[in-house]
């Protein structure tokens, strides 16, 4: 039923969503496309639909509309999808992909009806296969949270499963992927359930970059947390995935030994760090805040910012009483997991800023961000103090039930946008453009995996003495 109802949130992204309607969508199905046609890095340069040269391979012309950019590119009018201009012409030729360096693991995974079938068809399932990989393992993480009896773990859960998350798992787009492998690994490494956290930290090591520093975070606070020694590790059902994951890691990049993937031919201002310190101060902090829960496409889609405070209140309901009733250690993890994310974004920023522009994402750190709001619910004190008041049950119902109008919302928002334009009321039921499957389609799956999540967490068999165990272990 997890499964179901994860599918179901990340499947109404795929169906709703024109191509290369998320963040670099154009670049990762060329490359899920390149993997698959056997060419794993880059056989030439080729000029994008935003006039950037990058690297290229060759492909048919139906894999990208030649205007794939034309919904953000014409700033402020921001056209619906009806702008785009597809072809069936199988003609090859060399379509450029910014991502033709990065590991094959995720485009390995899903892309192969990219290959049988290049055009709209093909990246409907390849979407839809990454929507049920990444349901895959967040329903393996409820289904640790269940066998744990921890319900504040399991709505937890559902907070990381953020719009912006589901909106990437139901895309071309590794990072989606990457935040479900890191909710996975938390959740795995704090029930000591070993065998899930090998495939999660081999997951995590191998699908983006920064996966190798965000699995040595999460195990570093996990351990610290739940008081486990890092000789738990030396089992064979975590060591030989993560061992295996950790060697591909080093081979691909000494294989890739990439320097800039995305060669830009604008003139980026000179900066000092002092200027961009204060550019994020002023403007980089708010982007990264709200994209973590829903800033879409491009950047350009908003949703309410009373949605976005909604859903860090649901988040700070779990956070803010754990620092107060958790143990030390709980709290050190908690805080030390919000201050990495700061450094990381901000490390990124100056690092990239003076080469590329803009840079860092609030979404490239969610797969140890989640730690936030999954640690904090394993404050033992906090889950004894709701449960003897008889109000565990509503707190948690009340918190996943909220999601579900605002998934819906963000989605529905989403969908206006692309069928009207950017300035349109919300109606994702008209418009110059819908979803090859129609607009409402997309909004069946997102409230029926919604209202699913709500059963499953709030109606799920929890065993007492299986919480008062692991509580137990990690107060010990």
């Amino acid at each position: 039923m997890a499964f179901a109802a994860f599918f179901l949130l990340g499947s109404a992204w795929a169906l709703a969503l024109p191509v290369n309607g998320t963040y670099d969508e154009k670049q990762h199905l060329v490359r899920a496309y390149a993997v698959w046609s056997g060419q794993w890095l880059p056989e030439g340069r080729a000029v994008d639909a935003s006039g950037i040269e990058t690297n290229a391979f060759t492909g048919p012309r139906s894999l990208l509309p030649e205007n794939a950019d034309c919904t953000w590119i014409d700033k402020p009018t921001y056209r619906p999808a009806s702008c785009l201009v597809t072809t069936s012409d199988r003609t090859e030729t060399l379509v450029p992909s910014a991502a033709a360096r990065y590991s094959p693991v995720y485009y390995a995974l899903v892309g192969l009806p990219l290959r049988i079938s290049p055009d709209g068809t093909g990246l409907i399932l390849s979407r839809l296969l990454s929507a049920a990989l990444t349901a895959l393992l967040l329903a393996a993480a409820v289904g640790l949270a269940v066998r744990a009896g921890n319900r504040l773990l399991a709505a937890a859960i559902v907070l990381a499963a953020t719009p912006m998350a589901l909106n990437l798992a139901g895309s071309i787009n590794p990072n989606g992927l990457e935040i479900a492998a890191g909710v996975l690994l938390f959740v795995a490494l704090l029930t000591r359930a070993y065998a899930p956290a090998g495939v999660a930290a081999a997951l995590l090591l191998t699908v983006r970059d920064l996966g190798p520093v965000f699995t040595v975070g999460v195990l570093a606070v996990s351990l610290f947390v739940s008081r486990t020694s890092p000789r738990a590790l030396l089992r064979r059902s975590f060591l030989v995935p993560a061992a295996l994951g950790a060697a591909f890691a080093v081979f691909w990049i000494a294989v890739a030994a990439r320097s800039s993937d995305l060669e830009t031919t604008r003139t980026i201002p000179p900066t000092t760090s002092g200027a961009i310190l204060r550019d994020i101060a002023d403007n980089r902090a708010e982007f990264w805040v709200r994209q973590v829960v829903g800033q879409f496409n491009y950047g350009e889609t908003t949703v309410s910012i009373g949605m976005i405070a909604l859903w860090y209140l649901l988040v700070a309901a779990l956070v803010l009483p754990a620092l107060w009733f958790g143990d030390r250690r709980l709290r050190l993890g908690i805080v030390a997991t919000a201050a990495a994310c700061v450094v990381l974004l901000v490390a990124m920023e100056l690092y990239f800023a003076p080469k590329v522009g803009h840079f860092a994402h609030g979404r490239y750190i969610m797969p140890l961000g989640v730690g936030v709001v999954l640690l904090a619910a394993f404050a033992e004190r906090y889950t004894a103090w709701l449960t003897d008041r008889g109000w565990l049950g509503r707190v948690v119902l009340a918190g996943v039930a909220l999601t579900v109008p605002m998934d819906l919302y963000a989605l529905a928002r989403v969908m206006t946008r692309f069928q009207h334009g950017i300035s349109h009321g919300l109606d994702p039921l008209g418009g110059t453009w819908h979803p090859a499957a129609g607009s409402v389609v997309p909004l069946l799956c997102c409230a029926v995996g919604g209202v699913l999540l709500g059963v499953i967490v709030t109606r799920s068999s929890v065993r007492p003495t299986a919480q008062h165990s692991t509580a137990n272990t990690l107060s010990n």
